[in-house]
């Protein structure tokens, strides 16, 4: 079997590092256990390292862009069953691509993104196209709303975020198949597909032999909400925490590069910037509990299915918790709280009580193995290209 992947915005071989690579070598990893994956990259100096995967044309071309006056930028919002109106075309790209497709037969084309399907022009093979929708792209629009400040603006993007909505249900009613990581969001014609962590394997047990207490909270904190959640955990919640544990520590993992919250994290007590670390497996042996403090954002936070891969209890919120299944459940294998307080309490007990703490790590994990493992990944991949589940 043939598959070519086309891959559109970034480096992919170099180096996974955020949550949208490591889906994309996940993707890429389990399509080359099916067939073999030829790539085209409209990215300079993209370089395979990977078994049964080569790459055929690497080359920086940008997205395509279009003039819009006040008139067609209305007019498209009702021109939802048209997606290049909304998405247009780079021809450059489109071209490149249909030279390959021409000089080889492929089974299946594949792309990550709705968006990135129109750029490159691969709706005309819609017969054997598969796009990874990943996060709802409803959503992504509506995560701009904050920066919008006029009330006509604000009503403009509500419409549009609808509009984005119908095109993406159009466009996915009429490939092969689809992937979308958020399970409340339901598309026909498309699957499920988790996201899933680069670290799969449970760690030992934490130790509660010594008085010392850490959280764990991991992240990119150019990210806004990963940097406005830190932010409020450390304002709001740690001194809460710190009133019944005055021996917790809270390690950050990850860069923090704006300057009020770094100087926040520096004069907090207890509050050590770890930055960036070279194997996460070391900073997760020694803490206690993760957090996943997130009150925005789209899709499924990697973080908090990391640290339950590796067996760790988590407290996080409900938008941390968006992208998990319905077999994960609150109070069993993870705590879910809003509430500041009801945060601080979860990361409480779960540093006092040992067992409570050691249960919910088992179970986190067990779960984690079960529904956000590779092999569960790459079984629903391969049955969605109608192959025999991997083994």
């Amino acid at each position: 079997m043939n598959i070519l992947f086309v891959n559109n915005f970034y480096n992919i071989f170099a180096k996974a590092d955020c949550g949208a690579s490591q889906r994309t070598m996940c993707l890429i990893r389990a399509l080359a256990k099916i067939g073999h994956v030829d790539v085209i990259s409209f990215v300079d100096d993209t370089i395979s390292n990977e078994p049964n995967v080569d790459v055929i044309f690497s080359q920086e071309i940008g997205m395509a862009t279009q003039r819009e006056n006040r008139f067609n930028k209305f007019f498209k919002l009702f021109r939802w069953n048209n997606p290049y109106s909304i998405y247009p075309e780079n021809i450059e790209k489109s071209k490149i691509i249909d030279s390959f497709v021409e000089q080889k037969h492929y089974d299946y084309i594949v792309i990550r993104y709705v968006h990135f399907a129109c750029d490159c022009g691969l709706l005309k093979y819609n017969d054997k196209l598969i796009i990874d929708i990943d996060d709802d792209p409803k959503d992504v629009v509506l995560m701009s709303l904050d920066k919008v400040r006029t009330l006509r603006n604000k009503i403009y993007t509500r419409i549009y975020a609808n509009t984005i909505d119908r095109v993406t249900r159009y466009i996915i009613s009429h490939v092969k198949a689809a992937f979308y990581s958020t399970p409340t969001k339901q598309y026909d014609n498309a699957q499920f597909l988790p996201n899933i962590s680069a670290y799969n394997q449970s760690l030992p047990p934490t130790e509660f032999a010594s008085d010392e207490r850490n959280i764990l909270i991991v992240g990119r904190y150019h990210y806004l909400p990963n940097a406005e959640g830190l932010e409020h955990f450390i304002r709001n919640i740690f001194p809460i925490v710190k009133q019944s544990i005055p021996n917790v520590s809270l390690l950050v993992v990850g860069k923090v590069i704006e300057d009020e919250l770094k100087e926040l994290c520096v004069k907090t007590d207890g509050v050590n910037l770890l930055g960036f670390v070279e194997d996460l497996r070391d900073a997760y042996v020694n803490s206690h509990c993760a957090i996943v403090p997130l009150y925005r954002g789209t899709g499924t936070s990697v973080k908090l299915v990391e640290a339950m891969s590796m067996g760790r209890a988590v407290v996080t919120t409900s938008a941390g918790a968006r992208g998990l299944n319905k077999q994960v459940e609150n109070g069993v294998d993870y705590i879910l709280a809003d509430d500041d307080y009801a945060f601080a309490e979860g990361i409480i007990r779960l540093l006092s009580d040992e067992k409570f703490n050691h249960t919910m790590s088992d179970n986190a994990n067990a779960k984690m193995q079960q529904y956000y493992s590779e092999q569960a990944f790459n079984t629903i991949v391969s049955n969605s290209l109608n192959e025999h589940p991997i083994s």
